[in-house]
C-alpha cells in the first residue's frame, strides 16, 4: 500500500506532466526585487513562458513591443508612482503590413495566434514622426489575436492616421477584443477601429476624444457606456450585428452614422451640428434615442431604417429626406421643422461620411 507522502509525490508528478510550465509572474524595471526581472517590455514578453504575467514597474519605455505569445501585460504602482508609459524608441517605429493589408507602426503589436491581456499602461506616440499612408497605432490586435484592453491611456497617434487601438481579424476563425475603462486623447483621426466579421469586439466605459473619428467599427459586437466628444464624427458603424446603446456622444457633426447593420439604442447625442444621426442604409435601427441642440435630429437620406422612440429637442430639423412610406413614432421638442420628405430621387451622399478606415481623412 501506498503511502500518502508517495501518492503526493505522484500526484504532483502527474501535474507537472500535464503542465510543464506554470505560469508565473515577471517584472520589468526593479521595483518587485523578488520576482525575475528585465530591463525592457520587448525582452520580458519574448523570454517568459506562455501564459506569464509581466508587471511594468512605474517609468518610461523607448521602445517598440511586439508580443507574439499568450499572456498579461500589466502596469503596477510602485511607491507614490504609478504609470508605465511605452514611447517612441529613438530609432522610430517600424512599420508591418496587417493581415487587413494595411501599413501600420504600432506601438504594441500583437500578432497572431496570441492571446494578450494590457491593463494600466500608456503608450505615447507623441514625435513619431510617421505620416499616413502609414498608420500610427499604439495597440494593434492584428488578424488572428485576441485579448483584453483595460484602463489604459492612448494619446499623441498623429500624423494624418493616427489610432489608439486597431483589431481586425482577416481570417475564418472568430476573434474577440474588448476595450474598457480606457483613455483616448490628443489622436488625431481615430480612437478605435475594430474590423472584420469574424472579429466580435466589446468596448465600453471608455472616454474618447479623437480628432476625426471616434470609433470606425466594422465588425460584430457592442459599443456601449462610452463617452465621446469631439471630431467630425462620433461613431462610424458598418458592421453585422452591431449595437451602440448607452452611449454619450457631444460635439460632433455627425453623432452616429450608420452604414449597415447598426441597432442604435438609448444613446444621448447632443450639439452635432450636422445630424445626431446620419442613415446610409442596410437595415439600420434607432431607438429610444436622445438627441438634442443638433442641426437634423435624424438624416434618413430617403433610406429606410427603422426609427421609433427617439426623443428629438432643440434642432431645426426633426427627421429629415424621409420616405413617404415612414410612420414611425417619435417625440419632438423645439424643433423648426418636425420633418421633412423630398425622396422622388435619391440625393447624391456627400462627400463625408465616409466608410471604413481606407484612407486618412483631410484635418
Amino acid at each position: 500500500m501506498l503511502r500518502p507522502k508517495v501518492l503526493f509525490l505522484l500526484a504532483t508528478g502527474l501535474l507537472l506532466a500535464v503542465h510543464p510550465v506554470l505560469a508565473a509572474n515577471y517584472a520589468v524595471g526593479t521595483c518587485k526585487p523578488s520576482l525575475p526581472s528585465f530591463t525592457t517590455i520587448s525582452a520580458a514578453v519574448g523570454a517568459v513562458p506562455a501564459g506569464s504575467t509581466v508587471l511594468v514597474c512605474p517609468g518610461t519605455y523607448p521602445e517598440q513591443v511586439t508580443i507574439a505569445q499568450s499572456l498579461t501585460l500589466k502596469g503596477i504602482s510602485s511607491g507614490n508612482a504609478g504609470q508605465a508609459v511605452i514611447t517612441i524608441p529613438p530609432s522610430g517605429l517600424t512599420a508591418i503590413t496587417s493581415g487587413d493589408g494595411y501599413t501600420i507602426a504600432a506601438q504594441v503589436d500583437v500578432t497572431a495566434g496570441s492571446t494578450v491581456n494590457i491593463s494600466d499602461i500608456t503608450v505615447d506616440a507623441t514625435g513619431s514622426g510617421i505620416s499616413y499612408p502609414t498608420w500610427v497605432v499604439g495597440i494593434l490586435y492584428d488578424s488572428g489575436s485576441s485579448g483584453t484592453v483595460n484602463e489604459i491611456t492612448a494619446r499623441g497617434q498623429n500624423g494624418g492616421g493616427g489610432v489608439g487601438v486597431w483589431a481586425e481579424n482577416s481570417t475564418a476563425t472568430n476573434e474577440s477584443v474588448t476595450i474598457t475603462n480606457s483613455s483616448f486623447h490628443d489622436i488625431d483621426d481615430t480612437a478605435v477601429v475594430t474590423l472584420d466579421s469574424t472579429l466580435l469586439a466589446t468596448v465600453k466605459g471608455n472616454t474618447m476624444q479623437a480628432g476625426y473619428f471616434q470609433v470606425q467599427w466594422s465588425s460584430s459586437g457592442s459599443l456601449t457606456a462610452n463617452v465621446i466628444n469631439g471630431g467630425y464624427e462620433g461613431v462610424a458603424a458598418e458592421g453585422g450585428a452591431f449595437t451602440v446603446s448607452g452611449n454619450t456622444l457631444a460635439n460632433q457633426y455627425y453623432g452616429i452614422v450608420g452604414f449597415g447593420g447598426v441597432t442604435a439604442t438609448s444613446n444621448k447625442i447632443s450639439n452635432a451640428s450636422g445630424a445626431g444621426i446620419y442613415d446610409f442604409g442596410g437595415g439600420n435601427t434607432y431607438k429610444g434615442n436622445a438627441i438634442t441642440k443638433v442641426g437634423v435630429g435624424i438624416e434618413f437620406n430617403c433610406q429606410s431604417p427603422t426609427v421609433t422612440s427617439n426623443t428629438i429637442n432643440d434642432a431645426t430639423t426633426g427627421l429629415d429626406k424621409v420616405p413617404a412610406s415612414f410612420s414611425g413614432a417619435n417625440s419632438f421638442d423645439n424643433v423648426v421643422t418636425l420633418r421633412t420628405d423630398g425622396c422622388g430621387s435619391r440625393p447624391t451622399p456627400p462627400a463625408a461620411p465616409q466608410s471604413g478606415p481606407l484612407r486618412a481623412p483631410a484635418h
